[in-house]
């Protein structure tokens, strides 16, 4: 699943462009065309961060700052056309986590609010030492992990690539975050990371595990999620079924 994006613009045209194109990046928007809006729309819903277009609210936008940090802790990225200092100082002032000067692409922008999330998880989340994910429980400490009964037979770095993606599962973690776990660079490690992606998900086949897919984000990393439709399907497959008793003729 994607990372979730409120965008607060005024204007349709600007907001209908970010729309467009941040999906592309590995995000899901969101536009509320004013602050009433946008808090309507957080008091139902949760996002991983908010894009506040300051040109279509001219000096209001401080305002829609203002209204919008009390009830949303995640990262507020404020787009402008203007580049003073003191107006970029006052908006982090108001609540923005990041001024980005307009114009600004797409890319940029996912790159900005997908670190600043990162930042923000390392700072709520504390390192996790156990983890249950569907039928997979892992062990940071002792470096084991099992699906269900059968103990993974995995190597340092697939245990790391594992944990990495269970403790993130249903979101896709991008190459860099995983060169970073595995202590180097996206450079020296290379294609080493396809390698590891490709064993882990043998292993999980030889388990009889379908419920658990490792599917590649392509271009941007690896995403781990469990289907619990699919494990209900997998059971009611294995379950024995009830048969009608076999009678054999003796003979004559």
């Amino acid at each position: 699943m994607p990372y979730s994006c409120l965008i607060i613009e005024r204007h349709p045209d600007a907001g209908a462009t970010a729309a467009r194109a941040l999906p592309a990046f590995g995000f899901r928007p969101f536009v509320a065309r004013s602050a009433e809006r946008a808090l309507g729309i957080l008091s139902q819903w949760r996002f991983d961060a908010a894009l506040v277009d300051a040109d279509g609210f001219g000096a209001g936008y401080v305002d829609v700052l203002r209204e919008l940090r009390p009830q949303f802790r995640s990262p507020v990225i404020l787009l402008s056309t203007s580049q003073s200092e003191a107006q970029q100082i006052l908006s982090l002032e108001c609540g923005a986590t990041e001024v980005v000067i307009k114009p600004a692409s797409p890319r940029l922008l996912a790159a900005k609010m997908q670190r600043l999330i990162e930042v923000v998880h390392d700072r709520t989340e504390p390192p996790r030492e156990r983890l249950q994910f569907g039928p997979l429980s892992m062990h940071a400490g002792s470096g084991l992990a099992r699906v269900d009964d059968t103990a993974l037979d995995l190597t340092p770095h697939q245990f790391d690539l594992l944990f990495l993606l269970a403790s993130n599962a249903g979101r896709f973690v991008d190459r860099e975050s995983i060169a970073l776990r595995l202590r180097g660079s996206t450079r020296s490690i290379g294609r080493s990371i396809d390698v590891h992606v490709y064993r882990i998900r043998r292993k999980l086949r030889e388990c009889g595990i379908d419920s658990l897919r490792l599917d590649t984000v392509h271009g941007r990393g690896y995403l781990l999620t469990w289907s619990a439709r699919a494990a209900a399907n997998a059971d009611a497959r294995a379950e024995p079924r009830d048969t009608e008793p076999v009678h054999f003729a003796k003979r004559a």
